[in-house]
């Protein structure tokens, strides 16, 4: 008698791979892990991209009014003169500028059409070269930079002197229009000096008409705005100090990257007059000018430069810029307004982050 024996299968034998269901459930739980991680590193991502955008907008502000409020303080800055100065200048010359030489003039400002105090202003473009700027005093906006900012923004020009890194040595050297000096003085031919005596009781301020490399600093008359010979030089002594005269204007102009930017351009002869972007990103410029009162030396009121008769009442500058981000990184459009002292600015619909700052700055040598 034959007997069959069955073997039966072993429970795990029968498991031959993963259900349907099992798969549907990996793929869902897989699928939920790399969303949940997908969402953090674009939320990451997003947090950094607004943080960093915020940081440089930062920056580039606190550099931007740091550089304008530095020479707004020391405007009108003639060392330790008491007085004016004995101007030799040839005032009477087509290239004489009252509002880049005129002592009284250290701060000078231009105000854009249909901005000032209470005033709305929208952003629609970035075309230089067409803004009819004015101000109170009627003065003429030097062509480089009437040629190079954007309507919309005010503009600022400060005028003072920079000491000199110049050793005087052998003085007092005849003839009456030179000033001896120990090395080459590097001072550039055509610039404007300001060398004021060593007891601080006077001053002369000429054009320098010969060469850096000369061990002299000359008064000549041949230049542009020139000198006058109608009164020689004081008596300096190797104890005078040198000091260069510098007018600086600040405007918004179109950068290199086809962004708006902050501007500086020297305005002074004898220097490249050649606009130097020095922050991009800057859309708007708003600036005002504390006024003193008749018998005081604080400012009383804060008014355009439309309003400014007399540049030598004016005692303080306030400046206010809006600043936008070079990315788009917001999520969705923003078409929020910005108040800069007194003008509401209108940039237009977009998803850049934007940022207001406002500085106000004494002048240094015209407060109490």
């Amino acid at each position: 008698m034959t007997i069959f024996v069955q073997k039966l299968p072993y429970p795990h034998d029968r498991q031959s791979g993963l259900s349907l269901v099992e798969l549907m459930i990996a793929l869902a739980l897989g699928l939920v892990l790399t969303l949940g991680v997908t969402q953090v590193f674009l939320g990451s991502n997003k947090t950094y991209r607004t943080n960093d955008a915020i940081g440089f907008l930062q920056e580039n502000l606190r550099f931007s009014m740091s550089r304008i409020s530095r020479d707004a303080r020391m405007a009108g800055y003639y060392g330790c003169l008491i007085g004016e100065p004995t101007e030799h200048l040839n005032i009477s010359s087509a290239d004489y500028k009252s509002e880049l030489y005129d002592f009284d003039r250290a701060v000078i400002g231009w105000e854009a059409p249909d901005t000032g105090l209470g005033k709305e202003y929208e952003i629609v473009g970035l075309s230089a070269g067409s803004g009819g700027w004015t101000n109170g005093s009627s003065d003429t906006l030097p062509a480089v930079i009437s040629n190079n900012a954007i309507p919309g923004s005010d503009i600022l020009v400060l005028s003072g002197t920079a000491r000199a890194d110049v050793v005087l040595d052998g003085n007092p050297s005849p003839p009456a229009n030179t000033i001896s000096t120990k090395d080459d003085s590097g001072i550039e031919q055509d610039r404007v000096v300001l060398v004021v005596m060593g007891d601080c009781t006077g001053a002369d301020r000429f054009q320098k008409t010969n060469a850096p490399n000369s061990k002299t600093i000359t008064k000549g008359v041949s230049n542009k705005p020139g000198n006058t010979n109608a009164t020689d030089l004081l008596v300096h002594t190797d104890e005078s100090q040198v000091y260069r005269y510098r007018t600086t204007g600040y405007f918004v102009g179109v950068g290199v990257g086809g962004e708006p930017a902050l501007f500086q351009v020297p305005l002074e002869p004898g220097v490249a007059n050649t606009p130097v972007e020095l922050v991009s990103g800057v859309e708007s410029m708003q600036v005002l000018y504390g006024l003193k009162a008749p018998a005081a030396r604080a400012a009383e009121r804060y008014v355009p430069a439309s309003s400014v008769a007399d540049w030598s009442d004016v005692v303080s500058v306030r400046v206010a810029m809006l600043m936008r981000s070079d990315d788009q990184i917001l999520e969705e459009d923003n078409a929020q307004t910005f108040n800069l002292v007194g003008t509401e600015i209108d940039p237009g619909a977009d998803r850049r982050a934007r940022l207001v700052a406002t500085s106000t700055t004494g002048i240094r040598n015209r407060l109490e």
